[in-house]
């Protein structure tokens, strides 16, 4: 993970003390404010919120987590694993731990054996080895179900009460296939293109009115202004190296003159006619070099 990830995944952090916008219907929303046209996105410690500009009567702006966010990062060292791995600990102990985590990730991308960072990950000493939480259960002969941990045992008993309920059976048959449709779409979001986030958006407000489901609804809106900024951030800094290869000529004025009989020899007129001759001058300035151009997105 490099520090363009790090900070591109951590930079709508948000702590207590944060922006705060005002609703007509009497409600405060506290966290990092941004413009997006006609709405404003509120970021705070549940995720991303879209909320219309005439719905809002004032916003307070505020020194935010993100701004001491911001500081720390600019101070941060790219190949200092332990500055790293204090950084996690700062992010977790303000209530991030899943921001944390990515800082957590970078140290082992720096120093595979760091013990802090593969301990605040779950990972456990095995054997000699690292082994993920995953791994582990694995090993102890437990099986994932639906997200969950399970002996053979329990799981065994866990499947025939499923296949003894008709209505339990068929629940869960549709879960699946909501989060299924879920996951397809969500993952077309992540992309920088913004016709394909704008598509995905529109079919996940489409399924959204499928299955009347204001939650599919509001997920769709804050995931579009989510991955919105994001691409945002990301196509700021992108940059294109560009070779260029300038020549800049300049005419020397007046243009000289002077009048020669060369040519006498063969021209017997020549000295009663000499000729006259311009010989212009230019001055050349050649540049060849490298440049970054912002790039942008599509």
């Amino acid at each position: 993970m490099n520090r363009l990830t790090l900070l591109s995944l951590l930079a709508f952090a948000v702590s207590a003390t944060a922006d705060e916008l005002h609703l007509k219907d009497g409600q405060v929303l506290s966290g990092r404010v941004f413009e997006d046209g006609d709405r404003y996105t509120v970021v705070d410690r549940d995720g991303k919120h879209a909320v219309r500009k005439t719905d809002v009567t004032e916003l307070v702006k505020k020194r935010s987590f993100m701004d001491e966010f911001d500081d720390r990062l600019q101070l941060l060292p790219a190949d200092d694993a332990e500055a790293i791995f204090e950084f996690g600990r700062w992010l977790e102990e303000n209530d991030w731990a899943s921001r944390a985590k990515l800082a957590y990730a970078e140290v082992l991308d720096l120093d595979p054996d760091h013990k802090g960072a593969r301990r605040a990950l779950g990972y456990s000493l095995y054997e000699g080895s690292w082994v993920s939480p995953e791994e582990m259960n694995r090993r102890k002969g437990l099986v994932e179900f639906e997200g969950r941990w399970y002996t053979k045992h329990d799981l065994e008993e866990l499947k025939r009460q499923i296949d003894g309920d008709e209505k339990l059976r068929q629940a869960l048959t549709e879960r699946r296939e909501v989060n299924d449709k879920l996951n397809k779409i969500m993952r077309r979001f992540a992309t920088l293109d913004k016709k394909q986030r704008q598509g995905a958006y529109d079919d996940l407000t489409r399924y959204a009115e499928e299955i009347n489901s204001p939650e599919i609804r509001k997920l769709a809106d804050d995931s579009k202004a989510w991955y919105d900024e994001q691409a945002r951030v990301l196509c700021a800094r992108f940059l294109a190296r560009t070779e260029v290869h300038a020549v800049h000529t300049k005419l020397k004025q007046p243009i000289e003159r002077f009048q020669t009989n060369l040519g006498a020899a063969i021209a017997i007129t020549a000295a009663q006619n000499p000729v006259t001759i311009q010989l212009p001058e230019l001055r050349i300035a050649e540049v060849h070099t490298t440049v970054d151009i912002p790039a942008g997105c599509k």
